[in-house]
């Protein structure tokens, strides 16, 4: 019974959350630009990963490759609000407004020439 006691006052102690580590980093981010080399050179995702392991030491398979790639391309075409606040201090936006199309003529027609129950204008 104590066993039981000691394990549950623990539990109703309220834990306290301890957040805001450093945030997740693929080891692969350094080498994107190799496998977009490679990726145009017309490799495989094997045998990029094959040589990731043998040239730049870093050992993972080919679809961790290939999921960080679509991952990695993915994120890269949706802006990210930290990379537009580094972005839009140096080089600042010029408002541009929509200019309205030039304005046609109308000519109405003469109400008196309008003959609405005609039989002959069907």
């Amino acid at each position: 019974m104590n066993d039981s006691t000691a394990m549950n006052s623990a539990r109703s102690e309220k834990q306290t959350r301890q957040g805001g580590g450093r945030a997740f980093h693929s080891r692969l981010e350094p080498f994107v630009d190799f496998i977009r080399e490679q990726r145009h050179r017309r490799k495989t995702w094997q045998e990029i990963a094959d040589l990731l392991r043998r040239e730049k030491g870093c050992a993972i398979t080919f679809q961790g490759v290939y999921q960080f790639y679509r991952r990695f391309v993915k994120r890269q075409s949706r802006p990210h609000w930290e990379q537009a606040a580094v972005i839009s201090p140096a080089a600042p936006r010029k408002t541009v407004l929509a200019s309205l199309p030039p304005g046609r003529s109308f000519n109405a027609p003469n109400p008196e020439s309008i003959q609405l129950n005609d039989p002959t204008n069907l």
